[in-house]
């Protein structure tokens, strides 16, 4: 084989390896069917329906089947909305915004067109609200964008919002407290503070054993191979949209478990937008815990001191045209 032709072959292979999507990545992406039917019931074939993410303006489009059935696979789910559109001749535009999906989760949204122009518009609010998974018995819990921007927790590793999840109890002897405080210390989990990892032994999950929990961010596994019992990248809460715990009936596509702590992160949009923080905690503002007030022990000298930011939106080449309508190609990131 010539050399020009073996160069070819390893840029290819190399390229398909950085566009390819694991099997595991599948619960960062959602499903979206429906039925849509006229005011009498019957069903409208061929009516086009589009998918428009409401943050970066990138459409997805698909026809109703011969029995009114449309279907959404494969939807990108993060920190933003959708906004679902239905056209079909002789009847007005149907309109659903506000529409947020969730990784892992088929979604069900039927419609009911009414009888007018295309030109004529029907704006439908509160089907956000009544969007119900269809077709799965997985038992799971989510926390939106909104939830971990709002809940506090000691550091900034979103798995600690585990000890507010149903199903989860402390198991650390006969302490109140879990030995898994939710800092992220040195590379791997260890540092002088031992080992600070949900995987730790620090809880039961269902009634079940110590390690058996799973976390994965964006797709790929990330507690270590060797032991579970660490995890060397930790699901950051001001950079992740959602945090998804499934506990049971999960499909295939997890191919661990019997509990999965699922993260995804945040994405750009069309617009840039970004956030700066500072959070700082000293031990001295703390109340002592009971058992060390009984047994007349000191309250534990903690304190955080740690600045970040973040920073999003579309991806552009000065003096170029390329993505100029921002609808294409899109950045996220993050420091702390």
């Amino acid at each position: 084989m010539k050399t020009s032709s073996l160069v070819r072959l390893v840029v290819c292979l190399a390229l398909m390896g950085m566009f390819s999507v694991p099997m595991s990545a599948q619960g960062l992406f959602a499903t979206l069917t429906g039925i849509v039917s006229d005011p009498s019931g019957a069903v409208v074939p061929n009516a086009t329906v589009k998918l428009i993410n409401e943050s970066s303006g990138s459409t997805m489009i698909t026809k109703t089947n011969s029995s009114g059935y449309y279907t959404f696979a494969a939807v990108t789910v993060g920190n933003f909305t959708y906004k679902l559109t239905v056209t079909a001749k002789g009847f007005s535009t149907y309109v659903a915004p506000g529409m947020e999906l969730l990784g892992g989760q088929k979604r069900n949204v039927n419609v009911t067109l009414k009888v007018g122009s295309t030109t004529q518009t029907v704006e439908v609010s509160g089907v956000a609200t009544s969007l119900v998974p269809v077709d799965s018995g997985t038992k799971s819990e989510t926390l939106t964008t909104k939830q971990l921007d709002n809940f506090i927790t000691i550091g900034s590793d979103a798995a600690s919002f585990i000890k507010i999840m149903p199903g989860f109890a402390i198991k650390n002897g006969v302490t109140n407290a879990a030995n898994y405080s939710g800092e992220v210390i040195g590379i791997n989990a260890n540092g002088d503070a031992g080992s600070q990892s949900p995987l730790n032994n620090a809880y039961s999950y269902n009634g079940l054993p110590g390690n058996s929990l799973d976390i994965m961010a964006d797709g790929a596994h990330v507690s270590d191979p060797g032991c579970n019992c660490d995890t060397p990248v930790n699901p950051n809460a001001h950079m992740i949209a959602e945090m998804k715990v499934d506990m049971s009936n999960f499909s295939a596509a997890t191919e661990k478990g019997p509990i999965v702590v699922t993260s995804v992160t945040k994405s750009g949009g069309s617009h840039f937008h970004g956030s700066a923080f500072f959070s700082a905690r000293n031990y001295e503002l703390n109340a002592n815990d009971a058992l060390n007030n009984a047994s007349g022990a000191p309250k534990p000298a903690n304190k955080y001191y740690y600045p970040g930011f973040t920073i999003g939106g579309p991806v552009l080449i000065p003096g170029t045209d390329f993505n100029k309508n921002r609808n294409k190609l899109f950045f996220f990131t993050g420091y702390q």
